[in-house]
């Protein structure tokens, strides 16, 4: 649904509203099925030239735009068939194996904070619908997909000297991993001329609501090591965790400096250091140890060491975000049941440092892998197992054997720590790395 807010900043205030671009499948569906012009689809394109590029210069950090547009034209197809009466892709005799792989990989959605210059208080609505996000594949495969009319409209040279062109103040993108039951905060960017405006906070809280309604339909059974064993998947939490990623100083995309106040940035949204060992796992097949090393994983966790030193058992927690939101702290203004839905790997305890189950981090980089490797791995199956029609077993990847050891290692005793501290952070990868490899040879030697 599109919203609006009256914002001020300094003595100029101004109106913005929410564009999710997963509405716009709705809308497209409904349209004639040969438009070429829907309305703003062209934002997304927009969107990543002005302000993702810029941001995020370096490409193997970057998801491609045309990955994006593909994941739309696949969700509109979905959209198509539900509306003719089909279950929402489950025709299975009729999708290709790139398609059923789709409708196992994760959701996503991207929303867009455009500036409103309309007088009119009466803004149209669009209707909210949800959107899965395909595996993340190279290009040259994602293209083997057929194209649907009217996805987007490309922007003409027309409409970029427009008078009436809009101004995107800034975009977030969230995407829900269904296997491994965690969201992920992928993007979240402002427009140079609108940050220290207390904006990012409530494109945050936009994010973090679309990110609920997609665990919401695409909910997945947990797979094995998560959550309480007595707890069936169909009572446990649709959202194990919502997590980001940000890359360290060394990426060298921005400046140390500029790094710095990025993970300022995010600390002050609610993101908390996870002393997990994080990569990006490969987004093509080609190469399976091409996983982009220099970040970190990061947890919405919104408390300080303070807060959970006082709290003592989880309803004293609950209280805290009762008092942020009476307080009118724009950024835990929750219910009670919504804030307590993005964090329920939280149990309190004696310790100061609050530690999550080693299993959540695991699982969702394993999710990922899936995503771009296949679903069709068998656990039974060996790691060094050949390959499997030309796709490498992610099991062989460098990173993900020391994401598994490092969960299965006996000094974590099943959890991770949360570190309540803020930036500078650092990456503990280096010295697992180490670690991990003297505990290889180790084990050959013997």
């Amino acid at each position: 649904m599109t919203t609006s807010e009256n914002q001020v900043t300094g003595d100029q205030p101004f109106r913005y509203r929410f564009v999710s671009i997963d509405d716009e499948c709705d809308w497209q569906t409904q349209a004639s099925p040969d438009s070429d012009s829907p309305p703003r689809f062209t934002l997304l394109s927009q969107f990543y030239e002005e302000l993702m590029i810029p941001t995020f210069p370096l490409e193997d950090e970057r998801d491609d735009l045309d990955d994006w547009f593909e994941c739309f034209r696949f969700q509109m197809k979905q959209k198509q068939r539900k509306s003719q009466g089909e279950l929402c892709g489950h025709s299975s005799h009729e999708l290709s194996d790139r398609e059923k792989l789709r409708l196992q990989s994760n959701a996503m959605d991207v929303i867009l904070m455009v500036l409103d210059n309309s007088n009119s208080t009466g803004e149209e609505n669009v209707t909210t619908g949800y959107q899965s996000k395909p595996p993340r594949r190279s290009l040259d495969e994602t293209r083997r997909l057929a194209s649907f009319a009217g996805l987007y409209a490309p922007v003409t040279e027309n409409d970029a000297t427009c008078a009436t062109k809009p101004i995107i103040i800034g975009g977030a993108a969230v995407e829900y991993y269904k296997e491994s039951r965690v969201g992920l905060l992928s993007y979240i960017v402002l427009h140079s001329d609108f940050r220290a405006r207390g904006l990012a906070v409530h494109l945050h809280k936009e994010a973090l609501s679309r990110l609920k309604r997609l665990s919401t339909l695409y909910s997945a059974p947990l797979p094995k090591g998560i959550g309480d064993s007595e707890v069936s998947s169909s009572t446990a939490p649709l959202i194990q965790a919502v997590f980001a990623e940000t890359n360290t100083a060394a990426a060298g995309d921005v400046t140390p400096e500029q790094s710095l106040l990025r993970h300022k940035a995010l600390y002050k949204l609610g993101y908390r250091l996870v002393n997990f060992p994080y990569a990006q796992p490969p987004l093509s097949t080609d190469d399976v140890d091409g996983s982009f090393d220099d970040l970190l994983l990061l947890v919405y966790f919104p408390f300080c060491e303070d807060e959970i030193s006082e709290s003592k058992h989880k309803h004293t927690m609950e209280e805290k975000v009762m008092d942020h939101k009476s307080s009118g702290d724009p950024g835990l203004v929750w219910a009670k049941d919504d804030a307590n839905s993005f964090y329920p790997w939280y149990q309190s305890n004696s310790s100061p440092v609050p530690r999550m189950n080693v299993d959540i981090p695991f699982c969702y980089v394993e999710d990922f892998y899936k995503s771009v490797f296949g679903y069709n791995s068998s656990d039974e199956s060996p790691v060094n197992r050949d390959d499997v029609e030309g796709i490498p077993d992610y099991r062989t990847a460098k990173y993900f054997q020391l994401a598994h050891w490092f969960s299965r290692n006996e000094e974590n005793s099943g959890s991770v720590e949360v570190n309540l501290c803020g930036p500078p952070w650092e990456d503990c990868k280096d010295n697992l790395y180490k670690k991990f490899f003297e505990w290889k040879r180790n084990r050959q030697n013997k």
